[in-house]
Formats: structure tokens, sequence, C-alpha cells
């Protein structure tokens, strides 16, 4: 089984949209894990926080995002993300993985990081910047079974996406043909659209139907479900929305009561999806 079809199966089994992001921020973790917490065991304290809300959410959730700059500030944090991953896998071995490291280079440097986060990690998909070209996608073109999610159209007001191109069309909508229509040979290629962007026309008119679309913007960043009819697919389904501060950290540091927290945060955001989905 591929990773999209993985995707479209935990859509599926836990009637979710949601992707939780695991993005380990010290400043924002329970006192329980970060008091008096000598730097040699802080890796430590992140596994045991991490995988205690992968085991909160575990159930409601259709994918997990971990963005790998959190875990780079760590001594031992490739291990840690290897370990995140490799808990995911076997303990809800339905739910795909992705890597967020936005990579995007020439050919030996992509492979590089295609062994690093395919073969090393045992990733089910990376996030990809396409900006240097077909170059970039090269490492799922190779990989049918992995994913690779390519940045189109992204959430920050500082994008320079929205630039127009000699017919007039913006930037991001080039990148966004290209991807559904001339690059995914492989058929493993998820496009990056924003919530928050003003479309149109619905983004799924212009994207097949067995193309699944990671949409940004959700929570911290001002966005909402309101609109996830735009990009759902004739399943009413073939999004997903990933959310991390949100999730991870709705509850002050000091908080004995936060697991309950998390908990109930996931499912307002699953229930919330799962009420627009259907209207």
């Amino acid at each position: 089984m591929n990773t999209i079809e993985k995707l479209d199966r935990a859509m599926v089994k836990n009637d979710s949209l949601v992707c939780v992001g695991l993005d380990p921020d010290w400043s924002k973790m329970p006192d329980e894990y970060t008091r008096d917490v000598s730097p040699e065991h802080r890796e430590e304290r992140i596994y045991n926080f991490l995988t205690t809300v992968v085991d909160i959410t575990g159930k409601d959730v259709c994918s997990y995002k971990v963005q790998k700059a959190f875990f780079d500030l760590y001594p031992e944090g490739h291990s840690l993300l290897r370990n995140i991953i490799q808990y995911i896998h076997h303990k809800y071995s339905e739910v795909p993985v992705f890597v967020d490291c936005k990579i995007g280079d020439i050919d030996n440097t992509m492979e590089a990081y295609g062994s690093l986060i395919f073969d090393d990690l045992n990733a089910d998909g990376v996030v990809l910047n396409p900006y240097m070209g077909e170059d970039v996608l090269r490492i799922v073109k190779d990989r049918p079974e992995k994913a690779g999610i390519v940045l189109v159209k992204t959430s920050n007001e500082s994008s320079v996406q929205d630039l127009k191109a000699f017919d007039g069309r913006r930037m991001w909508e080039h990148v966004l043909d290209a991807t559904v229509n001339e690059w995914n040979t492989s058929k493993n290629l998820i496009p990056v659209l924003s919530s928050l962007a003003e479309y149109s026309e619905k983004p799924r008119l212009n994207i097949p139907n067995d193309v699944p679309i990671l949409l940004a913007g959700y929570g911290a960043q001002g966005g909402d479900a309101s609109n996830i009819t735009d990009f759902l697919n004739n399943q009413k389904r073939g999004v997903f929305i990933n959310s991390s501060r949100k999730i991870l950290y709705p509850y002050s540091a000091e908080d004995v009561n936060w697991r309950d927290n998390v908990a109930l945060e996931v499912k307002r955001m699953k229930a919330e999806i799962n009420k627009h989905r259907d209207e």
C-alpha cells in the first residue's frame, strides 16, 4: 500500500481529515516534562511528550506532520525524529507520517535528502519546495510508494506566489497546474493550498479527484474549516488540514490536565471539519 492509499484509508477508518503537526516547542511543553531537566535529557522528555500526544490523538487523525527544524535543535534530534516516526508506525500503522523540511535542490542533493528521509527515517512523505524545478520531485518519482507534498499556495502573507507570470496567471497557479497535470506521473504528489486565500473558482475543479490536498493556515494562523467543501473530492474527503500549536499547546504549561485539553481540541477540530464537510 502506497502513502496516498494509506492516507485515504486513514481518512475513512478514523472518519477524520485532521493532520496533527508534531512540533516540539520546549517553551510551551507542560511543566511536568520540562521542570528540572538537564540538557542531556531533553530529547527523552520530548519523546515522552510527543508519544503521549500521539496516543491521545491517534484514533482521531488521518496523518501526522513532523517539523524537522524543531528536532534539529537538539544534539540527538535526528534519532529522536526517527524514534517518533517509528513509534507512530508501530502503534498506528494505518496513519502516515510526513516530514516537513521544505526541501528543494538539484538532483544529487535531493537524492541525499531522499536517503535521509525515506531510507533512514522511513517517513511516508516529505514537504517539497518545487521552485528549482522538476529535479526536486525526482526523489518521490523514483519512490512511488512515498509521497511528495508540494508547496503551491501557502498562507504566509510575505509569499511571492501571487506574482503574475507572462500569461497573467499567478505563479502558484502555474505550479499547481504543473504539479497535478505534468509532474505527477507517479500519482504521489499532494499540493499545498491555503485556506486563507481567495480563489476565483473552487480549487477542486482544477485538481483530479484522486489527488489529495493539504490545506494550510488552520488554527493559529487564522484559518478555519468553513470552506472545506471547495477542496473535497466526490467522496467528501481528499483533503486534510494540519494543525500544530492549536492541538499541541491548548493549555498553560502548569496545567496538570493538559492531556484532557489536547483530547478536547483534536476532537473539536475533527467535529468542526466533519460538520462543514457534510453541508
